[in-house]
């Protein structure tokens, strides 16, 4: 695996996020469930998919899913899944325990996946954001994703954005 963690206190941040593995899968299905079980703005079909159980975080990992996460007060508190594609590298299914979020726990993951990127040497970092998803859109601003092709049904009834960024440019 490629070691490709940022250390956000180096710039005054609070949070890292880092490479996770088999070990950690317990903990990755346990943030997946608590999160998308109860993510209401998305329809139920593709919240359950989302809640991965521990064995399918384990099937990922070894199909080539790349999985990292960002730890607080002892537990996995946000976590988020890479893959490596033809395109570049796509990041998805981030997921921030409720009592995290709007801490900067999701902009370190969005600033690793720029990091893992380019250590994979991908030449974009591409994700899709459902629309109306405010923080997320504020993120993809604040790292300098663009908006790419038109809004898309990623499942019944959800549209999604896919925003891409240029790694050369960012680096």
């Amino acid at each position: 695996m490629v070691s490709c963690d940022i250390d956000r206190a180096r710039k005054g941040k609070r949070y890292r996020a880092v490479p996770l593995g088999k070990a950690d899968a317990k903990d990755i299905a346990s943030v997946y469930q608590a999160v998308w079980l109860n993510a209401s703005e998305y329809p139920e079909e593709w919240r359950r998919k989302r809640a991965l159980t521990e064995d399918e975080v384990m099937r990922e990992l070894k199909a080539g899913y790349f999985f990292f996460g960002v730890h607080a007060d002892g537990k996995l508190v946000g976590v988020y899944k890479a893959s490596i594609t033809d395109r570049g590298c796509y990041g998805e299914h981030q997921a921030v325990l409720p009592d995290y979020q709007n801490r900067g726990v999701a902009y370190a993951m969005y600033e690793q996946s720029l990091v893992f990127a380019k250590a994979s040497k991908c030449k974009v970092n591409y994700v899709n954001i459902r629309l109306g998803n405010e923080p997320c859109e504020r993120a993809m601003k604040r790292y300098h994703f663009n908006k790419t092709g038109e809004p898309w049904e990623q499942a019944p009834g959800m549209w999604v954005q896919t925003y891409e960024r240029k790694v050369a440019e960012e680096l």
